[in-house]
């Protein structure tokens, strides 16, 4: 596991440490998926193109977060794996819809907010801070 809930008051406070940029989108889909599922088996069988990537590393994982959460709420699309073929094109998110005849619900997430937001990447690999409105 690469990421790790932190307190906070009210709402869902989570960092995410990772190698490179591949385990930086995984550790996202897998604690996304963690927080909104409490049980069941995902398959990866659904693909979903996410965001391109803008000019701001920051911003572009800000914004595929972000849309793991729309895509959830709105298709009820539980991520599982992500394929980042190419540095530079769009994140592929494979995964499954959620059905409550195989799926226990966990947390409904409302956003990830830019409060504490946090997006370092250094020598070492990415250490990310992210807040879930719950």
């Amino acid at each position: 596991m690469t990421y790790q809930l932190l307190e906070h008051t009210a709402d869902v406070r989570a960092l995410i440490r990772a190698r490179d940029r591949r385990e930086l989108y995984q550790s996202a889909v897998d604690l996304v998926r963690d927080l909104e599922i409490a049980s069941g088996q995902v398959h990866s069988s659904l693909r979903r193109v996410m965001p391109g990537p803008g000019g701001d590393e920051a911003e572009d994982f800000f914004r595929f977060v972000r849309e793991l959460l729309f895509l959830f709420d709105v298709e009820g699309f539980i991520p599982m794996r992500v394929d980042l073929a190419r540095s530079r094109q769009a994140p592929v998110v494979l995964g499954d819809t959620f059905d409550p005849q195989r799926h226990e619900g966990n947390l409904y997430l409302k956003a990830v907010t830019r409060h504490h937001y946090r997006f370092e990447h250094g020598r070492g690999g990415f250490e990310v801070e992210l807040v879930f409105d719950v």
